[in-house]
């Protein structure tokens, strides 16, 4: 009942914000500027989104701590399995997916590689925080706009989310047998037979945040997630090049982060709708009020993004002898 709830409050969510976003367009008018976009172009936003998964990719490899050698091969194709997952299955298990399909393949750990997703979550919510305040500094956002206000209830949670996380993970790193004692008593209402694999859990989870105590490679992650986030600002650009809006080379950056913002919400599979109303609500900061023209922007980025890593997801799941039925395992996998 409860993942039927979920369900229900994602597709709900997406529906709404298609049809917010939608108000009052004409659909004939966003398909003719769709079809009478740069091609070229499009094929850059999709190749460049392939390659910022090779550069998030990368960074997960620096992430893995415990001097695992793993290949930068099978860490992009575990990206890629779980970030498809994400846009053709409910429920958000790209996560969990992409966690379990790099354990199986190096037969490790699921729990101790999903820690270091966790805290790559982390440091993504940092490295948006820092764009957000250096886009602010040069283009001030209208207090009185609709966009202003989503953007600053966004930052706010963020900010709230990520202090939240980063002192539990620097606390669970610190102290593990605190943590371990903890999970002890909580876990004492179990079977006597579960009550070690909880604690071996959480130690193979504490192996994962390894990266705080390695402050060279602590700075070399945060690189990396700039050069991953400028990725998709640029995409973003030439989405809106694509289309002849001609904006500000900082404008990418800025809906970089109001996009962050809002995939965060409970959305059908794939981020429909919820990205579209930010894209939408993104360009009306810089003057850009023809609707139809937003619109396709919208759909225009949202393709170049579902389209290449979906592909590219089903390849290598395919490759790998999986299918989607069996992502199902990897919520359930955990050591």
């Amino acid at each position: 009942m409860k993942r039927l709830l979920q369900l229900f409050l994602g597709v709900a969510i997406s529906v709404a914000a298609v049809w917010f976003s939608m108000r009052g367009v004409s659909v004939p008018e966003v398909w003719r500027a769709l079809s009478h976009s740069n091609l070229l172009l499009f094929g850059a936003v999709m190749g460049l989104t392939l390659f910022s998964f090779g550069v998030r990719a990368l960074r997960w490899r620096s992430l893995l701590s415990g001097g695992r050698a793993v290949t930068l091969h099978s860490l992009y194709k575990a990206t890629m399995i779980g970030f498809m997952a994400n846009n053709v299955l409910p429920f958000r298990l790209g996560e969990f997916v992409r966690a379990w399909a790099l354990a199986r393949r190096e037969k490790c750990s699921t729990t101790m590689v999903l820690a270091t997703v966790v805290v790559e979550r982390v440091v993504d919510m940092l490295a948006l925080l820092a764009i957000l305040g250096v886009t602010m500094l040069v283009h001030p956002i209208q207090a009185n706009s609709k966009a202003a206000e989503f953007t600053q209830a966004g930052a706010t949670s963020l900010i709230a989310i990520t202090v939240g996380l980063t002192v539990l993970l620097i606390l669970l790193e610190r102290t593990p047998g605190l943590a371990r004692r903890v999970v002890h008593r909580l876990s004492m209402r179990l079977p006597e037979r579960h009550r070690g694999r909880v604690v071996a859990a959480l130690d193979h989870f504490v192996e994962g945040l390894g990266l705080f105590r390695d402050l060279p490679r602590l700075l070399w992650v945060f690189l990396l997630s700039f050069v991953l986030f400028s990725c998709f600002a640029v995409a973003l650009q030439l989405s809106m090049l694509a289309l002849g809006i001609q904006l500000p080379w900082y404008a990418g950056f800025m809906l970089l982060v109001i996009t962050a913002f809002a995939i965060m919400a409970p959305a059908a599979p794939g981020y429909i709708g919820t990205m579209n109303l930010a894209c939408v609500a993104g360009l009306t900061l810089f003057g850009v009020n023809d609707r139809e023209l937003a619109n396709s922007f919208s759909w225009f980025y949202w393709a170049g993004q579902w389209l290449p890593v979906t592909v590219v997801g089903l390849f290598y799941l395919r490759r790998e002898g999986l299918s989607l039925r069996s992502l199902n395992q990897a919520q359930g996998s955990t050591s």
